[in-house]
């Protein structure tokens, strides 16, 4: 039913003849989780047809296996979304098994992200969104030149769409510039940077946790103690991810009175878009600092 299933599925679709070509009617595009697909969604409007792989808050990107359904849809795709990074390594899978030749974005290329040890999650880095805007808007432009127009004024409305968002990270640095925080993983991270915010916490220990290995005795040790002398405001964590231990340091939090934000990989279906759900997740952020400083 997964990977090696999917392979069968898209081989017999492609025998079929059914792999589509420069015809007419929608665009048909796979990304690899929503996030990315509402983008395009919102670039291409009426004149594509997007399926996102990863949709359910419950999924994890790092442990997903895709199914024989994904496959075929990246086999009658024209243009395919990946993040990059090793974050969604099954959409290269689906892509090569497929027998299709889609365009491509990979999103960490797009960004020049690459070097030791990455954050891979490249939809926090809010002010690098309209570079993804702009090569969606640029494939789908080069798939459907009658509608390039389109496309490239839809990226500028969703550019123009982002501003809010910006305008609460902009609050938050010139209010809390060099505020130290903790967070579980690295989730929240581009945010965090762009916010001026400080890590006050082991980068080992939340490197750990989404390596999904134990933190160091001494990693732990540090981490707690940064909760209990409140040597951070505020505690970020990936609300996704429940397990023993960040259940604990959530209610070591709450008994030392450390406000705490969760955040979430994958846009809970909550939120009609991207900008809406890191606008409401930023905002949160500024709540928490606000109690933290009252």
């Amino acid at each position: 039913m997964f990977v090696a299933a999917a392979a069968l599925g898209v081989s017999v679709l492609a025998g079929c003849g059914s792999v589509p070509g420069a015809g007419s009617g929608p665009i048909q595009v796979v990304a690899g989780e929503n996030f990315w697909g509402d983008v395009a969604a919102q670039i291409g409007g009426s004149h594509v047809k997007v399926t996102s792989v990863i949709s359910n808050p419950d999924d994890d990107p790092h442990e997903y296996e895709s199914s024989s359904r994904n496959a075929i849809a990246v086999a009658t795709s024209r243009l395919v979304i990946e993040n990059g990074l090793g974050y969604d390594d099954f959409m290269g899978k689906l892509v090569d098994s497929s027998g299709a030749h889609p365009k491509v974005i990979d999103v960490a290329d797009v960004l020049g992200v690459g070097g030791d040890d990455p954050n891979p999650h490249l939809w926090y880095d809010t002010a690098k969104l309209p570079e993804v805007a702009a090569a969606i808007a640029a494939d789908l432009g080069a798939l459907d030149p009658k509608h390039k127009g389109v496309f490239e004024a839809n990226a500028k409305t969703f550019d123009t769409s982002l501003q809010p968002l910006l305008d609460v990270i902009a609050q938050i640095k010139s209010q809390y510039a060099g505020t130290k925080i903790a967070y579980t993983e690295r989730v929240p991270g581009y945010l965090v940077d762009a916010a001026g915010l400080e890590l006050g916490v082991p980068a080992s220990f939340t490197q750990a946790v989404e390596d999904g290995s134990d933190p160091s005795p001494r990693d732990t040790v540090a981490f707690d103690d940064a909760i209990k002398n409140r040597t951070v405001k505020v505690l970020l964590y990936n609300a996704q991810v429940t397990d023993t231990q960040t259940t604990q340091i959530k209610q070591l939090a709450a008994t030392s009175g450390v406000p705490v934000v969760g955040v979430t990989e994958t846009m809970p279906p909550s939120y009609q878009h991207i900008q809406d759900w890191q606008l409401a997740q930023a905002r949160d952020l500024l709540t928490a600092l606000q109690k933290a400083k009252g």
